[in-house]
């Protein structure tokens, strides 16, 4: 079975407001990074929890 959804994409404005709330958590930097892979590179929640060092 196919799905039908197309992923929405993000503009300029709701990114840089997610990174302003993301400066203010626990772990600012990890989350930001964690945010930005799936932003730019367009990775899934398991493909960033997967990676390894050797994979940079």
């Amino acid at each position: 079975m196919a799905l039908s959804k197309q992923a929405k994409h993000l503009s300029r404005t709701h990114i840089q407001i997610v990174l302003g709330y993301l400066g203010h958590t626990r772990l600012p930097l990890r989350n930001r990074v964690i945010f930005l892979l799936s932003v730019k590179a367009g990775l899934r929640a398991r493909e960033i929890a997967l990676l390894t060092w050797s994979m940079f």
